[in-house]
């Protein structure tokens, strides 16, 4: 019954779209305040699915109209339907989520980017929403991510739109083989719950495992004090923070020795394959400390512009290692202009960084 509502909704889009919140990320259908059939609607964020990751990396994709629209330089993020500051920087609400999980379990981040923006005008993008779902059109996307292999748990998350998922997100659900991998969707909405956009990622998700009841929906007002609700999800539903993989290390610097594990890739071993490895090494801007190393390695692959604290990584552009110790969570330093290589991580005390001199000599060997 719920469902030929849904679509007689899609074929009158005068009765849609009528309201917006605030507080939402995006635009949010006009539904009744009492489905007609309630366990039809798929709020469900209990965290009473679970997942059983693999060995494989966190993947955390979201769509939003932050990110996806041409706002003006001093749009209001008091009066902006999809905007609101997290830590000093504007965020549509979808991305604030997306952070939390990251900031939970690490992973890696992904903004789903249409080709063609979407309109700053709340009713052309309720138009072209009507008109992309009606059609089934998937809007094209600008970037590919070319390594989904190593993904082992992909999150989608997204804004409810007309109580489904926006057609960018089925676009980036359609362009991979999700074979192996375990899916989790979460989304923001203006108090309709998830409607039925989890259905709609286990059937778009090729081959993916997307467990009933794993979701989680979260009210866009709710989201700036939503952090702590998004780990107790997580923990429910079983996933924990990725760990290296690999053997531990000893690092020695300054007086001091510090332990740390060794991822296992080829560019990890590669590296690991040249200890004990000395390399002198500066602090810069009160978060890393990092020189050029001895020589180059030849395993190079695609790196990120994002680091933990803990990080050891390699940077290809300049040929230098770097332990990154401090300031991940600060706007201004946790984004980096080139990209860096995780090879491992530092698992002991990292406050001792801070005590240490500016410039020092530091080995790296493997824990005996």
């Amino acid at each position: 019954m719920k469902r030929l509502f849904i679509c007689l909704l899609l074929l009158v889009p005068v009765m849609t779209f009528a309201g917006c919140s605030k507080g939402n990320d995006e635009p949010q259908a006009e539904t009744p305040d009492t489905p007609d059939n309630p366990g039809d609607n798929e709020d469900n964020d209990d965290g009473s699915g679970t997942v059983k990751p693999g060995n494989g990396k966190i993947l955390i994709a979201w769509f939003s109209r932050w990110g996806n629209t041409n706002y003006a330089s001093d749009v209001d993020a008091s009066t902006g339907a999809s905007i609101i500051v997290d830590k000093g920087t504007l965020r549509g609400t979808t991305e604030v989520v997306a952070r939390y999980v990251q900031t939970a379990v690490g992973g890696d981040l992904h903004l789903i980017e249409t080709t063609a923006p979407y309109p700053t005008e709340f009713d052309d993008v309720r138009d072209q929403n009507h008109a992309e779902q009606a059609a089934g059109t998937l809007p094209s996307l600008k970037n590919r991510i070319e390594n989904m292999d190593q993904y082992d748990v992909v999150f989608i998350g997204y804004p409810v739109w007309a109580t489904d998922v926006p057609q960018a997100v089925l676009s980036f659900l359609s362009a991979y083989d999700f074979s192996g991998k375990t899916v989790v969707p979460f989304c923001t909405h203006d108090g309709y719950g998830a409607g039925s956009s989890y259905r709609s990622v286990q059937t778009a998700a090729s081959g993916a495992n997307v467990p009933d009841g794993i979701g989680i929906a979260i009210e866009a007002t709710d989201v700036p004090s939503a952090e702590s609700r998004v780990q107790s999800w997580l923990e429910r539903i079983g996933i924990g923070r990725e760990e290296p993989q690999g053997k531990s290390i000893r690092i020695t610097a300054g007086g001091h020795t510090f332990t740390g594990e060794w991822l296992d890739t080829p560019l990890a071993n590669e590296i690991r394959g040249m200890f004990p490895l000395t390399a002198t090494l500066g602090r810069y801007g009160g978060r890393e400390y990092y020189g050029s190393m001895p020589q180059r390695p030849t395993h190079t692959e695609d790196g990120q512009l994002r680091f933990e604290n803990g990080d050891i990584t390699y940077c290809p552009s300049n040929n230098t290692i770097a332990i990154f110790y401090a300031k991940a969570d600060d706007p201004n330093m946790g984004q980096l202009t080139m990209r860096i290589i995780p090879i491992g991580k530092v698992t002991s005390d990292l406050g001792i960084f801070d005590e240490m001199d500016s410039r020092l000599e530091f080995t790296f060997d493997n824990v005996q």
